[in-house]
């Protein structure tokens, strides 16, 4: 004689008492959303850590078992079969499947929530060309293009084009002249890197680096990185303000940068760290700078003249030298060493 549920008293009982429509309202189910992402170009899905193209409700049951748990220890999930997955209303229908620890097996219908986010799969990138990694932003620091910026965008250009190799991404999205400097749209961070090392071991550039996350590939998030290169394009002679103080421009390194302070004549050497941890800025002022014949000197003081016949008189150490350049500002001489 078959036992009668004890809750509803119409159907034969299958497990703890109960028939299998009551077993199911008693069954303590905790459904958490569901979240997928899909392109918002093809329609691609990816699910984990992979895009999947061809996608199909069964392609997420993996992570529907994970959004489906059972409250209690009576019961085992077995498995979580999905059918009517819609992105439009962000909803699912999840097939529980379930065994009791006496061994009696059953099946729950339940409404699984989708959360469903929306970027652009790399394949897409690809395709539509925006595939880039990595933008170098080629600037002068005085804001005009000079000669020194000239050359050293000359170089990194050169350098960039023959290190191509779209094997390992070291490839030229696309380059072009923007206001006030030059752009270069990258394949790749390690291409990007290579290029701004290369110009910091040639020229004297300050550097930042930001990134931002563009998306997510293979279950990681992907981010494009932006490197601003501005070369310290300052010739000798220029006139700048470092930290409140004024300096003549010397000459300048690949690693520091020699300045001459207007205030008292003493000659500083800056590096690349100090300089940019420094306030800076470049005067519209600039010295004159002329080349002097030494007529005479000795350790403590030289008669010079300059191309024009014109002599002066500086308490400088020039003994055994022919010819000083020498900078004029505000009527005063400054030697360069």
């Amino acid at each position: 004689m078959n036992i009668k549920c004890i809750k509803c008293g119409k159907e034969d009982a299958v497990s703890m008492g109960l028939c299998s429509d009551c077993l199911n309202q008693v069954l303590m189910l905790k459904v958490q959303p569901m979240q997928l992402t899909v392109c918002r170009k093809c329609g691609g899905v990816m699910v984990g850590k992979h895009w999947i193209y061809n996608f199909s409700p069964k392609d997420a049951e993996s992570l529907a078992r994970k959004s489906v748990s059972i409250n209690g220890s009576k019961f085992t999930l077995d498995s979580v079969s999905l059918s009517d997955l819609s992105f439009e209303k962000e909803t699912a229908k999840g097939l529980v499947t379930y065994s009791g620890n006496d061994g009696v097996h059953g099946h729950q219908l339940t409404d699984i929530p989708v959360i469903i986010g929306s970027i652009s799969c790399p394949r897409c990138n690809k395709i539509s060309g925006s595939s880039y990694e990595a933008i170098v932003q080629i600037r002068p620091l005085s804001g005009k293009i000079s000669e020194i910026f000239g050359e050293a965008l000359a170089s990194t250009l050169e350098y960039a084009t023959q290190s191509e190799n779209s094997k390992s991404n070291r490839y030229i999205m696309k380059q072009h002249s923007v206001q006030g400097g030059y752009d270069l749209y990258l394949g790749s961070k390690s291409f990007a890197e290579s290029i701004v090392s290369r110009m910091n071991a040639n020229f004297f550039c300050e550097v930042t680096k930001t990134k931002k996350m563009f998306g997510r590939e293979e279950g990681y998030d992907t981010y494009r990185y932006t490197y601003l290169v501005k070369v310290v394009d300052f010739d000798m002679g220029s006139v700048i303000y470092m930290n409140d103080n004024e300096y003549l421009v010397s000459s300048i390194s690949q690693s520091a940068i020699k300045l001459i302070s207007v205030e008292d004549g003493l000659h500083v050497q800056v590096t690349r760290n100090e300089f940019i941890h420094s306030r800076v800025t470049l005067s519209e002022m600039r010295a004159e700078v002329s080349d002097y014949m030494v007529i005479s000197a000795d350790q403590d003081e030289a008669m010079l003249m300059d191309p024009a016949g014109k002599q002066i008189t500086m308490q400088i150490n020039v003994a055994g030298l022919e010819n000083v350049t020498l900078l004029k500002y505000k009527e005063k001489y400054y030697y360069t060493e």
